[in-house]
């Protein structure tokens, strides 16, 4: 079981990869979510309720 465990034994320069992986996930976590949010919240374009003017009065 020890031996199991021993792969989770990392140098200090791999400790700092980790950290450093794991930051950027969050980051670019928290960076999707914060666009995500902006894209949802902007105001749709609403249809206007006049209607079409046609170009001669026979058209309809």
């Amino acid at each position: 079981m020890r031996r199991l465990f021993a792969i989770f034994i990392l140098t200090p320069a791999e400790q700092r990869l980790v950290i450093l992986v794991v930051v950027l996930l969050v980051a670019g976590a928290w960076y999707k979510h914060r666009r995500d949010l902006s894209f949802s919240a902007a105001p749709r374009p609403t249809e206007t309720a006049t209607p079409a003017i046609s170009t001669s009065p026979n058209e309809r």
